[in-house]
Formats: structure tokens, sequence, C-alpha cells
């Protein structure tokens, strides 16, 4: 199929009717085949021992990634928890300051 052939949009669509579809699907192109040896890999099937060392590998480098990501917003939650407490408190004080104020047998602590 060549560009010529290939179907074009050329109404706009006012919402009431139905919109057009494309009946026509371009088969997708022929890839050569690769030679595997001449870029130097040589696939041959893993042994027990490789399959269980190449899966503790991943588990790891897994185990890392999501450690580092869930670190980084925890922190990013302590930091907007801290935030929310300071500005409760500094809301309170001026409270917090009168009551004591009023009440001198109090103990602040």
């Amino acid at each position: 199929m060549t560009d010529d052939e290939l179907p074009l949009l050329t109404e706009v669509s006012d919402g009431e009717r139905e919109l057009p579809l494309l009946t026509s699907v371009a088969p997708s192109p022929a890839l050569p085949p690769v030679d595997l040896s001449a870029t130097g890999a040589h696939m041959r099937p893993l042994n027990p021992a490789e399959v269980d060392q190449l899966l503790h590998q991943l588990e790891s480098h897994l185990e890392t990634v999501f450690a580092e990501k869930l670190n980084r917003q925890l922190e990013q939650l302590q930091k907007l928890a801290v935030e929310l407490a300071i500005s409760e408190f500094k809301a309170e004080l001026p409270k917090l300051i009168l009551d004591a104020l009023k009440d001198p047998g109090t103990k602040p602590f």
C-alpha cells in the first residue's frame, strides 16, 4: 500500500453523527532476519544454578529500586507531616498562651 492509497480523514464530526472508522489496516513491513552469530551473541540454555543466580540478582535489583522509591515517598510524607504539625501548633499557640495567662496556677508541663 502506498501513501496515495492510505485513507484520509476529510470531515470534522459535529458529535451528532457516528465517527468515521478506519476500515483497512496496512500490513507491517517484514523485518530482515537477525544474525546473532555476527553480533557475538551466543544463545545457550541456562542451567538451574544460573537461573537461580539471575533470579536472585533480579530480585536484589528490584528490591533496591523499590526501597529507594519508597524511601523518597516516605521522606516527602514525613516533611509534609512535620510542616502540618508546625502550622497546627502555630495556630494553637496564641490560645495556649492566653489560657496559661488566665490561670497562672496551671503548670505548663
